[in-house]
């Protein structure tokens, strides 16, 4: 079984948020979805962030949690991406560190998909 491309890995069921919805928003989306982190979008569907349960937590530490506080104050700026080309086992020293969450972006910067480091995991266990 040689290397997959991230691109057969990656989910496109995509969770995203405008970057000037409110944090409250986000969470009401992220309840409503199920999911643990939320990407953070332009109108053309370019990253700009990426909102996460941890950004959230900082959020209520640092801030009212019922105030008006913008997504684009609060989520992570500095994302790690992939590209749906990228080999996986090229990733595969993220899969041990801090990402949860790994969105995948084409030459653009518009995401494309999710990549989640469980599936990650579980791939490169399957293939050991």
């Amino acid at each position: 079984m040689g290397d997959v491309p991230v691109g057969r890995l990656m989910s496109t069921d995509l969770v995203t948020i405008a970057v000037d919805a409110t944090a409250a928003e986000a969470a009401e989306r992220m309840l409503e979805t199920g999911v643990g982190s939320v990407l953070v979008v332009d109108d053309e569907g370019r990253l700009e962030g990426l909102l996460t349960g941890w950004d959230f937590v900082q959020l209520v530490r640092e801030n009212d949690p019922h105030d008006e506080t913008l997504v684009r104050e609060c989520m992570t700026v500095d994302v790690v991406t992939a590209s749906r080309n990228e080999s996986v086992d090229a990733l595969a020293d993220l899969a041990d560190g801090e990402y949860s969450h790994l969105p995948v972006t084409d030459d653009d910067g518009v995401v494309v998909g999710m990549l989640s480091t469980t599936d990650l995991t579980e791939h490169l266990a399957e293939r050991r």
